[in-house]
């Protein structure tokens, strides 16, 4: 609110951002409308008035009626809305689009989208003007992604590798797991989603541009040994038995317990 972005923002120098929903609805699953344009505009310069510089907009409104789960799907996502509101404020405020980006190569059309440009009858240019993307429940149920993403759209000259960044984590994990910082369950769960992505990828009649074949298997025999190691040699391995990430998965079980990764497989299915 207006109010709680002036508080944050009064005798600090610092960045205000909120995050907010294009429409909120009690239970009325309808079209968005020329009211309801009007209303985020008013309540965007209303914040931004108060000290806030970057908007964080879900391209679908909250119908408050339905269950989370359920409005995940429910209305239809509005990029469009997202767009004008971009256009009315460019200049004065950032607007970052979030909601239903659920892979790198529709990441990518989007950036595409953003930055193109025209030239009018009068010679103008004109551009899109959505300042970045956020994505939630697509780096936890693909993690792997992340690695791709960074070569993609981030200018460093130290590049991360699927391989290097497990092999750092299992470092981590095993560094902490007498600690009482983390639980063995949140140190495990991250290697658990990785596991999960591997097996889908895997099962892929082609192999895929993130991950060759020799990638994934690598992976496997890392987190495998990692697992050994985290549970202390709970979980067994064959050096004869073949690639399987669905046994891999079940493997968590013996370091964290059946109800807990039972729970982890449900949750990823809702993402």
């Amino acid at each position: 609110s207006a109010a709680s972005s002036s508080a944050a923002s009064n005798g600090n120098n610092i960045d205000i951002s909120v995050k907010c929903r294009i429409g909120v609805f009690d239970n009325d699953n309808r079209p968005l409308t020329n009211d309801d344009y009007q209303y985020l505009t008013n309540y965007i310069s209303g914040i931004h008035n108060a000290g806030a510089n970057h908007i964080i907009l879900h391209a679908r409104p909250a119908i408050l009626s339905l269950s989370p789960v359920k409005n995940r799907n429910v209305p239809p996502l509005n990029y469009e809305f997202v767009h004008q509101i971009a256009s009315e404020f460019d200049g004065r405020v950032k607007i970052t689009m979030n909601g239903g980006i659920t892979s790198l190569e529709q990441l990518c059309s989007f950036q595409s989208h953003d930055t193109d440009t025209d030239t009018d009858t009068d010679g103008a240019t004109e551009k899109n003007v959505i300042s970045s993307h956020m994505a939630g429940r697509w780096c936890l149920r693909r993690p792997l992604d992340l690695v791709a993403i960074e070569e993609r759209f981030l200018q460093s000259a130290i590049k991360t590798d699927a391989q290097t960044a497990i092999d750092g984590y299992i470092d981590f994990a095993l560094e902490n797991q007498s600690s009482s910082q983390f639980t063995m369950a949140e140190l495990c769960l991250p290697l658990y989603l990785i596991v999960e992505q591997l097996k889908e990828d895997y099962d892929q009649e082609d192999e895929g541009e993130l991950l060759s074949w020799e990638d994934m298997e690598n992976l496997y025999d890392t987190i495998q040994e990692g697992l050994i190691h985290l549970s202390n040699g709970k979980v067994k391995t064959s050096k004869n038995s073949s690639i399987n990430f669905k046994k891999l998965a079940n493997s968590f079980k013996s370091v964290v317990g059946t109800k807990v990764v039972n729970k982890w497989k449900r949750n990823r299915a809702e993402l």
